[in-house]
Parts: C-alpha cells; sequence; structure tokens
C-alpha cells in the first residue's frame, strides 16, 4: 500500500507541472526580443521580432497618434495590423513620427483574447549624424572650400 501511494505521489508531483505551467503561462503569450526596452534609431523602418509560448498566438500593433492621444492601428510594411503567428514572427513597421513613437504591441491566443499580453515601448526616431569624409574635408581646406 505504502508503493503505490509513494508511485501516486511522483506521478502527481511529474504530471502537475506539465498541466500548471502552460495555464501558468496563458498571461505570457509572446517574449518581444526586439524592441528590447526603449530604443532609438535611425531608419524609419524598424523591425519587430519575438518568441510566442504558445504554438499559435495573433499579434496585434499599435501606435500612439499625438493629436487625438489614443492609441490606433499601426500597419506594418505588409499592410497588416493585425496577424496570426507562430513560434517565431518578426514584422517590419514603418515609423509615424520623427523624435518619439509610441508604440503598443498586443499578444493574445483564442483562449486569452479577452485578457491580452500588452508590452509599450518608446522608439525614438533620429536622424543619422553624417560621417564626415575626411579626405573631402582635407581636399576642402587646400582649395579654400571650407564650409563654416
Amino acid at each position: 500500500m505504502k508503493f503505490k501511494f509513494i508511485t501516486f505521489i511522483i506521478i502527481i508531483a511529474v504530471m502537475l507541472p506539465l498541466f500548471m505551467v502552460p495555464t501558468l503561462a496563458s498571461s505570457n503569450v509572446v517574449d518581444i526580443s526586439r524592441p528590447d526596452g526603449n530604443e532609438i534609431v535611425t531608419k524609419e523602418v524598424f523591425s519587430i521580432c519575438g518568441v510566442t509560448i504558445e504554438d499559435e498566438a495573433y499579434i496585434e500593433f499599435y501606435y500612439k497618434d499625438k493629436e487625438a492621444d489614443q492609441y490606433k492601428p499601426l500597419l506594418t510594411t505588409e499592410g497588416k495590423y493585425c496577424f496570426k503567428v507562430g513560434k517565431i514572427f518578426g514584422k517590419d513597421i514603418e515609423l509615424k513620427y520623427k523624435g518619439k513613437n509610441e508604440i503598443r504591441i498586443k499578444a493574445y491566443t483564442t483562449a486569452t483574447k479577452n485578457d491580452p499580453q500588452i508590452e509599450n515601448y518608446t522608439i525614438t526616431l533620429v536622424e543619422e549624424k553624417k560621417k564626415e569624409n575626411w579626405l573631402e574635408k582635407a581636399l576642402n581646406w587646400f582649395t579654400g572650400d571650407e564650409k563654416k
């Protein structure tokens, strides 16, 4: 009798995490790998990448409209803002503003649609500094065509 009870406890101890971990992870549908926090970028097209915890999830992108002060759908370069993804996903978006862009990523499964995972990021688009060509600068100095 003692052996059967110990076997039962071992089976429960092994099986419990198999059923509990997916249930506890339902609030965290995706792990966003990019952006990794708030970022400063120089290109208008920005890539968002991640890994889903579930085999099948839905991702939506939104941006904060500065005039209306509310989030609106942000289309990817493919022309969609909502899409179904597998385990790994990567999408390109075009940033709306020079300067601060507030991006919201909403992720859910069919089971968690009413309680989605929401991640907010600030992506700042800045102008790329022009790299000075030292040869051109030296030639301009010799010829007297220095820019002031």
